[in-house]
């Protein structure tokens, strides 16, 4: 958006928020979750060791345990302690990991999110992984000043039903106090979008390193990234304002 499009800002016509999930989005962080995982069974015992494809493969069910699946040692007492125990130590891992591993944002997240504020937009993050984890990778991705800029951000327990359940979204867009109609969400899985298109929102795909190839019929646009689909507010306006 040039400076001359910047000066027509009052000119949007309905929108009014942009939500975004994190993982996957905002940044390329899923492989972070999975070499977590690895982490926290190779410091357990537990004689499992997931590939990309294995990860790519608990993606894809519904939302709920990664972790049910796997097989418990025999002699471990008490399951329910120790795959909880498990999930402790896999935050701690990715915590870790996002705060020294590579993470470039996704291409065009920070123009966008630049854009969108000089444009009056209100930001939302509408994430189902950790809040603390939602947090560092707005941080770490977006740095404090942008980051404090959102007027919410909804995440990890906030919401009792995780995607593709709409209940972070509907959160998210109380939290930013206007109409589902003025607003839209950019999502990169199936899980994320079905629950976006549940909660109302225009949708807008940009598919990631493991969700590349799945099946995205339901979106209203998808594109390979957000600079590749030239994608910035007026161009959201447009496509809402195409609806009304």
């Amino acid at each position: 958006m040039t400076d001359r499009n910047l000066s027509r800002k009052l000119r949007l016509r309905l929108l009014k928020g942009i939500l975004f999930d994190l993982d996957g989005v905002v940044a390329d962080t899923e492989d972070l979750h999975r070499q977590a995982y690895n982490l926290t069974f190779e410091e357990a015992g537990v004689p499992v060791r997931w590939t990309e494809k294995d990860y790519r493969d608990r993606l894809l069910m519904s939302g709920g345990s990664k972790l049910r699946t796997i097989e418990i040692p025999a002699e471990i007492v008490g399951a329910e302690s120790f795959l909880k125990g498990l999930y402790g130590r896999k935050r701690h891992f990715y915590l870790e990991l996002l705060r020294t591993a590579p993470l470039p944002p996704r291409p065009g997240v920070v123009r966008l999110v630049t854009q969108a504020l000089k444009a009056g937009v209100l930001l939302a993050a509408a994430s189902t992984c950790a809040k603390e984890g939602a947090r560092a990778i707005l941080e770490r991705v977006l740095g404090d000043d942008l980051t404090a800029r959102f007027k919410t951000v909804k995440a990890g327990d906030d919401a009792k039903k995780r995607k593709p359940a709409p209940d972070i979204y509907l959160l998210a867009i109380e939290g930013l106090g206007v109409s589902a109609s003025r607003c839209v969400a950019i999502e990169d899985s199936r899980h994320g979008m079905l629950a976006a298109k549940a909660a109302g929102l225009w949708t807008l795909v940009t598919p990631s390193q493991y969700t590349r190839g799945d099946d995205f019929s339901e979106a209203d646009l998808v594109v390979e990234d957000l600079d590749r689909g030239n994608i910035d507010p007026e161009t959201l306006d447009g496509r809402l304002s195409s609806l009304s």
